[in-house]
């Protein structure tokens, strides 16, 4: 039976809310994002189901096993891609001469997202995709190599620091057309940081999760989403 005031949302340590703790090198999950101002002013039941390190193929595993209890939300937020461009630093390191896939190459990632897509409209639900906050590759690569693995050989496989960025890009763009393709409602996170004149106060020392200031804008976005979704 569904919940029509219910609004789930599946993803990976951004919309957790994960971020570094100030001084030290450890995550915590902090509510600078505050879900559940947004869900109360719009008298909504928030279900969040995001999951730090979460990739796309176990968030539709996730997504299955929710649907197939018969759990149907009015409308499912989907925000997944950061974890799916990363790679295995640690391979790369070793053997920056071989070839090195993502953990979710980005055709699987664009037709596992379709399929999402198609699965919560057969179920009744109304699908809802998220674009990716931007990264800075050069935090991300000190922060990867903070513990022994070679900057060097990882420069040598990727060419150029500004790679991983463009990487994460694509997923993100793929994002995008996807929900244009197939006319879902989407939340630009991505677009809000660009915006700014500097990126890196919004940004952990890590380059890839946002800080408290990055934080409180996701929660404007989705403030601001919220309210356009209130009157479709």
């Amino acid at each position: 039976m569904q919940t029509n005031r219910v609004i789930s949302i599946f993803g990976d340590s951004i919309l957790k809310g994960v971020r570094m703790l100030a001084g030290t090198t450890r995550y915590g999950t902090t509510n600078d994002i505050d879900l559940e101002s947004i869900a109360q002013q719009h008298d909504w039941v928030l279900d969040n189901r995001s999951r730090f390190g979460c990739t796309i193929q176990k968030g539709e595993l996730l997504l299955n096993r929710q649907l197939e209890k018969g759990e149907t939300p009015a409308a499912v937020l989907l925000e997944y891609g950061g974890n799916d461009a990363d790679f295995c630093w640690s391979e790369v390191s070793a053997r920056p001469f071989d070839e090195h896939l993502p953990n979710t190459p980005l055709p699987v990632f664009t037709e596992t997202l379709r399929r999402m897509v198609f699965t919560l409209r057969a179920h009744g639900v109304k699908p809802m995709l998220s674009t990716l906050p931007p990264i800075s590759s050069e935090r991300y690569l000190d922060w990867i190599t903070r513990d022994g693995l070679s900057k060097e050989n990882i420069l040598t496989w990727l060419g150029d620091a500004n790679a991983i960025y463009r990487y994460q890009e694509n997923y993100s763009r793929a994002i995008e057309r996807l929900a244009g393709e197939l006319n879902c409602f989407l939340v630009d996170l991505r677009s809000a940081f660009l915006e700014k004149r500097v990126l890196l106060p919004y940004l952990c020392a890590d380059g890839i999760h946002p800080s408290d200031a990055g934080q409180k804008l996701i929660h404007d976005v989705l403030s601001n989403a919220a309210n356009e979704l209130a009157i479709i």
